[in-house]
């Protein structure tokens, strides 16, 4: 009987380890991929961040009179969820702002534009978003 408790024992932990292996795979994968989605979420935090910066927009104060005055007209006006969105093409805005085009690497700058969302007549955010294709 005592030989058939230990086979039983060293059966379950032999098929144990297996699963345990896959488990601790499984938690080592979600955590690596949460860690990145906070790195590239922190990144561009960063970077929308340093190009309100560059531009010298104030979320919460700077008024879509003044940003028109301070930049001119955008590329394209809309409205979405109840939100004014005016986009900027970087390539435009890098003339007459030449941090950005440190912030945005050359080849990537037709690629981007800068979006602002207005509540009312307010800047609520700014953010560097890809143009559509």
């Amino acid at each position: 009987m005592k030989l058939k408790l230990s086979a039983l024992f060293v059966a379950l932990v032999v098929t144990a380890v297996p699963a345990q292996a896959d488990w601790l795979n499984a938690v080592k994968d979600g955590v690596g991929s949460t860690l990145k989605e906070t790195k590239d979420s922190a990144k561009t935090a960063a970077l929308n961040t340093s190009v309100r910066t560059a531009l010298g927009l104030t979320e919460g104060k700077s008024t879509q009179a003044a940003i028109a005055e301070k930049l001119g007209e955008p590329a394209s006006k809309t409205e979405k969820d109840g939100k004014t969105l005016w986009l900027y093409d970087v390539t435009a805005l890098s003339a007459s702002y030449p941090t950005l085009t440190e912030l945005v690497k050359t080849q990537e700058a037709a690629q981007k534009s800068v979006q602002l969302s207005f509540n009312a007549d307010v800047l609520a955010k700014v953010e560097l978003v890809n143009n559509a294709k």
